[in-house]
């Protein structure tokens, strides 16, 4: 999900300006962030996230290339890790997941940090 638009990112950057990188990054952010707000389910939650997240790495593009690869290795990770505990926990909504304390205390902190 996260590959084909970084490739375009990095293939495009060299011809457009920083300022549309930012303003695109800044729409991206803003669109994320607001439609993620009223989401209870996490699959919404997480694509609203995505969303807001790409729009930072389009921001970090036209700083520097280096920390726009290691920004999206850290969400690499941390998407994964999230999306494993979702997945053993069985958990749909963000109601399900207040169930999962009793289940695995253990599981439920690896989630809230992620």
């Amino acid at each position: 999900q996260k590959i084909a638009p970084m490739s375009l990112i990095l293939l495009t950057m060299n011809n457009l300006s920083t300022s549309v990188f930012l303003l695109m990054g800044l729409l991206s952010s803003l669109v994320g962030g607001w439609g993620g707000l009223n989401q209870t389910q996490t699959r919404k939650i997480m694509a609203y996230s995505s969303i807001a997240h790409l729009g930072w790495m389009a921001t970090i593009s036209s700083i520097m290339t280096n920390i726009l690869i290691m920004n999206l290795l850290i969400y690499l990770i941390m998407t994964t890790s999230v999306f494993f505990s979702l997945i053993i926990s069985k958990s749909k909504t963000i109601q399900d997941t207040t169930s999962t304390w009793t289940l695995s205390p253990t599981l439920t902190i690896i989630m809230m940090l992620s």
